[in-house]
């Protein structure tokens, strides 16, 4: 039997594929009794789409909710999974760029969900301040929550629209990093990035997705590609690749990789 496919977000358990009814409650009640902390088990029914970045599940057993509360570093972020996107498979990669930031540095999260990328950084750094974005209003809503949750109010500073409109208007040449968790959108959003740095001097941390033949990106390929982006955009910027490295695999050839752009 293959292996089921599966997540857990603080109290609830995902799977993440067709699985036989006898199969699966046998699976569920294992990894209930296994894991206390589970009270709810859902399966996932669709892959994230759309704008809003959400999926859909369908309640199978346990507590009737798609709320959570999840906890990481010393962080704790409240979540509904069917109507906000939340990956704890980025804790780590949060955590990295945390460490990262300088004491008094601009922010600006152009896609920020609920905010684990900002309140990372918020509940770390000393005298920074957190610009961000999100377009989804549920995710929204959950982002104003947990900055409540995790006391940093004064460095997170929150603005619910479409990053793309709300960036030119207001944070070009103003920020010293720029967070861009969303590999969907990562060469749409590079360009605006980069007009956001101050002076275009700063650090972008880049997230994409790359369609590969081997289990290996060159550093080379991913440089050529940045400077495709920044030629298409009349951006003559010099740059340097400081960080390329795996997150995860998300399908067989598939790579998410996290890249730390720094212009100077």
């Amino acid at each position: 039997m293959k292996d089921i496919i599966y997540e857990i977000i603080g109290s609830i358990l995902i799977v993440r594929d067709l699985v036989e009814e006898s199969k699966l409650l046998e699976f569920s009640k294992r990894m209930m009794k296994k894991y206390p902390s589970i009270q709810t088990v859902v399966i996932q029914t669709s892959k994230v789409g759309g704008v809003e970045r959400t999926r859909e599940f369908e309640y199978y057993m346990g507590k009737d909710t798609f709320e959570t509360l999840y906890k990481e570093y010393g962080n704790i972020f409240l979540v509904n999974i069917s109507t906000s996107f939340f990956s704890p498979r980025l804790s780590y990669e949060r955590e990295r760029i945390a460490k990262m930031v300088k004491k008094g540095e601009i922010i600006l999260n152009f896609f920020s969900g609920v905010g684990p990328f900002s309140i990372s950084i918020a509940t770390k750094c000393n005298n920074c301040i957190i610009h961000s974005i999100e377009i989804n209003e549920n995710a929204y809503q959950y982002l104003l929550k947990n900055i409540e949750l995790n006391k940093c109010k004064e460095k997170v500073k929150a603005y619910l629209g479409d990053a793309f409109d709300i960036v030119p208007q207001l944070f070009f040449n103003k920020v010293d990093r720029v967070l861009l968790p969303l590999p969907l959108e990562a060469e749409h959003a590079l360009p605006l990035a980069y007009h956001s740095l101050k002076k275009g001097r700063g650090i972008i941390h880049w997230q994409i997705t790359e369609k590969v033949h081997e289990k290996e990106i060159t550093l080379e390929q991913i440089k050529q590609n940045i400077q495709e982006i920044l030629d298409k955009n009349h951006i003559d910027a010099s740059f340097y690749v400081e960080t390329l490295k795996n997150i995860r695999w998300v399908a067989p050839r598939i790579a998410h990789k996290a890249i730390d752009l720094v212009f100077n």
